[in-house]
């Protein structure tokens, strides 16, 4: 009668002790996923599962300000991860989750940019001062893009339209709308559909560079072309 309560113990730390054993170890996987041109974060998600029989399976989305996803995956397993964002072609790679005893990986994604929507910018499209009035010596740049969609009638676009980020904000938003809009009325009056055009302004939210300088405010007072559909 006395050995069973402690056969009894036994039992129960030995079944503790296995259980504990099976117990998969969870590996954090973290990371950044970022447009390898100009290092901006990507809106992206992040999707994993197991092989071969794809029994453990999940997503997380990127931080839009920093591009971080984390997921939490089984030590010595291997996934398939894909990698997929809106405008960027899909990345697709198998990954073997092999820790070095800290419990984290880092790995992160360079997403390479989808010619279906690559951007073309403007280089030559200047503005008078403060206004949407496009000067003469613009015409040509947007001539030349006139013949461009001319000769490709399925091309539908979107322009994108973007101030310095100094001064008011809803002043510059208003601004990068009057000038998208008066770039779309130039390729209209050129023949092109205005179906075909599609317009998005961005005020000064997205500047090419944060320096004050009279160069850098210029660089970034810009109307940029997104390829939508070819």
């Amino acid at each position: 009668m006395f050995l069973r309560p402690i056969l009894a113990l036994l039992l129960v730390s030995l079944c503790t002790q296995v259980i504990a054993q099976d117990q998969d170890k969870m590996i954090r996987v973290t990371g950044t996923v970022t447009d390898p041109n100009d290092n901006k974060a990507i809106l992206a998600s992040v999707f994993y599962e197991k092989l071969p029989y794809y029994d453990d399976m999940g997503v997380s989305k990127t931080n839009q300000s920093n591009g971080v996803y984390e997921l939490y995956m089984i030590e010595n397993q291997k996934y398939i991860l894909n990698v997929k964002a809106d405008g960027y072609k899909t990345i697709s790679e198998e990954f073997v989750v092999t820790d070095k005893g800290i419990g984290l990986i880092e790995k992160n994604f360079k997403m390479e940019p989808d010619a279906m929507h690559e951007k073309i910018s403007l280089d030559n499209l200047i503005f008078a001062r403060g206004k949407s009035v496009i000067t003469p010596e613009s015409y040509e740049e947007l001539d030349a893009l006139a013949d461009w969609l001319d000769q490709r009638p399925n091309t539908i676009i979107q322009l994108e339209g973007h101030t310095d980020f100094q001064g008011n904000a809803q002043a510059n938003l208003e601004l990068s709308e009057e000038r998208v809009l008066a770039v779309k009325e130039y390729l209209i009056k050129k023949g092109i559909k205005k179906s075909r055009i599609r317009t998005k302004a961005f005020g000064g939210t997205e500047p090419l560079t944060r320096e004050r300088t009279p160069e850098a405010r210029t660089k970034n007072r810009r109307v940029e072309v997104r390829i939508i559909q070819q």
